[in-house]
């Protein structure tokens, strides 16, 4: 008969609590999931946030493995179609607010195709579905699912899948903003000076046109959220792992080591900028500019906040189906 002494036992105890915290991308399967029939150098902590530096931004630092057998495409989405995802997890932290966004050049640029705010991920299985711009070229592309915990610690979740887009290169329906109309992926959370305020679901500095909103206690992003890239930077060398067992999978009974956690770097926090717009307007309330030219939300203080400004040649416009602002062509 085997023994355990008790630090042993306390190792595996909390590993396997930590295995069933938190929440993760059952589908698409992601890179290094044990959902994923390619991956044998699983990742058994695929449910654990980015670190808090943004060291190992974006997808865990998973996209090493692009370009190898483990990095094969798992599905083949079709633009214009609807497609969905698949959460899971026992640790929802109250929700929060996801992205699904697009990446075509290995993750060092992300388009999100989709938000929803509030109610999102929710308990055990969850799906969520959107529609892949008619626009969207073919060819291999990462999928990102991204969400923002209302309760708990400040963080950010993400999950990336290797897909393969067929058939792309379509003309955009006219109810359809293009692929590079959209917005860049929402990030926080990850020493980039933005952040979100606890309790709250974030309002995403620019959801884009396909938003699903399901909360009464949203709140905009907290400090400076323009050009909002980790300070880790978009190809960070991979963080450093636990030590492997069973064929190269990491092993859950073996606590990482204290040094292991990055130490984030101080960021200048900048307190939000008030909008040009005056009167009163009620908190958690979008809107555009009068001018059309940016996105703002309505602060605690009942007083506007200006989200983000819209490019060259673009106005911003309100969807009423949704209660949110986009930025689309004139």
């Amino acid at each position: 008969m085997m023994f355990l002494n008790t630090t042993t036992a306390l190792a595996i105890l909390s590993a396997a609590g930590f295995a069933a915290a938190h929440m993760e991308m059952k589908n698409p399967p992601p890179l290094r999931s044990k959902f994923n029939k390619f991956s044998t150098d699983i990742d058994y902590n695929m449910v654990s946030p980015l670190d808090a530096s943004g060291a190992n931004f974006p997808c865990k630092g998973h996209l090493s493995v692009l370009g190898s057998p483990q990095g094969r495409p798992v599905v083949d989405w079709t633009p214009g179609q609807p497609q969905s995802m698949t959460i899971t997890g026992g640790a929802i932290h109250n929700g929060g607010s996801c992205q699904a966004s697009l990446s075509f050049d290995s993750g060092k640029t992300w388009k999100a195709i989709h938000s929803w705010i509030g109610n999102c991920p929710l308990q055990g299985d969850s799906t969520f579905k959107f529609t892949v711009p008619s626009d969207t070229p073919s060819g291999p592309a990462v999928f990102a699912w991204t969400w923002f915990n209302q309760v708990g610690n400040r963080e950010m979740y993400m999950n990336c899948a290797s897909i393969n887009i067929a058939g792309g290169g379509k003309k955009p329906r006219r109810s359809t903003q293009s692929l590079q109309g959209r917005p860049d992926m929402f990030v926080a959370n990850v020493g980039n000076g933005c952040g979100t305020a606890e309790g709250h679901d974030v309002l995403f500095s620019n959801p884009g046109p396909d938003v699903d909103m399901n909360s009464k206690t949203t709140a905009p992003p907290t400090g400076s959220c323009a050009g909002n890239k980790p300070v880790g930077g978009s190809s960070p060398a991979p963080a450093p792992e636990p030590p492997r067992a069973n064929n190269g999978q990491i092993d859950p009974s073996k606590p990482k080591a204290a040094h292991e956690t990055p130490i984030p770097k101080p960021v200048s926090i900048k307190a939000p900028v008030p909008s040009a717009d005056k009167g009163a307007c009620a908190p958690g309330n979008y809107s555009c500019s009068s001018d059309s030219r940016a996105l703002q939300v309505c602060g605690a203080d009942k007083a506007w906040i200006h989200m983000e400004g819209c490019g060259s040649g673009q106005i911003c416009h309100f969807d009423k189906s949704t209660n949110t602002p986009h930025c689309v062509t004139e």
